[in-house]
């Protein structure tokens, strides 16, 4: 009971319902807008040389289709990160809103992205970021961009964080006082 406690006490819900929404937010996009250039629909534009829903085979790689294709890798390599990340939410101050709700994000990435390569063998991406035709960003997914958004906000954090330790408290005005 002390443990459940523990999971749910002060910010850390938010980590919880971060993590539930990207997942469902990722598995319902992949259902309703991803789709294997075999089944010959076309492109959705969304917002004219710049962003659209494309066909898309899936990753069987990892980020920007680099490293092995191999499922059980990326299998491995997410257990991993889901207990660097378990490690980080169990450690972290509970009143870290930024760093609950970005732990949240990467978990319920993470375990969209598992469930593809479980089910498929393969990530379904079908978000197409470009520039005209000239620049193109690797296909991707919502889980993808909570990953980067949820590191983003890690990051940010540390850093953020580093300038508050620093700084000694405001006594007011006046001359420091000597002891």
């Amino acid at each position: 009971m002390r443990l459940l406690r523990t999971l749910v006490e002060g910010n850390r819900k938010l980590f919880w319902t971060f993590a539930v929404a990207t997942l469902v937010l990722d598995q319902v996009t992949k259902l309703l807008l991803w789709h294997h250039p075999a089944e010959g629909r076309p492109n959705i534009v969304l917002i004219p040389h710049l962003l659209r829903i494309v066909s898309h085979p899936g990753n069987v790689r990892g980020v920007l289709g680099l490293g092995p294709a191999s499922v059980l890798f990326y299998i491995v390599m997410a257990a991993v990160a889901l207990a660097v990340v378990g490690v980080l939410f169990l450690t972290a101050e509970s009143h870290k809103v930024i760093v609950h709700a970005a732990l949240g994000l990467v978990t319920g990435a993470a375990v969209g992205n598992l469930v593809d390569r479980i089910a498929f063998g393969r990530v379904r991406d079908f978000i197409d970021l470009h520039w005209g035709e000239a620049l193109h960003w690797h296909t991707f997914n919502v889980a993808d961009a909570a990953i980067c958004v949820g590191f983003a906000l890690i990051i940010y954090d540390a850093f953020a964080g580093k300038g508050r330790r620093g700084k000694a408290p405001d006594s007011g005005p006046g001359p420091p006082q000597t002891p």
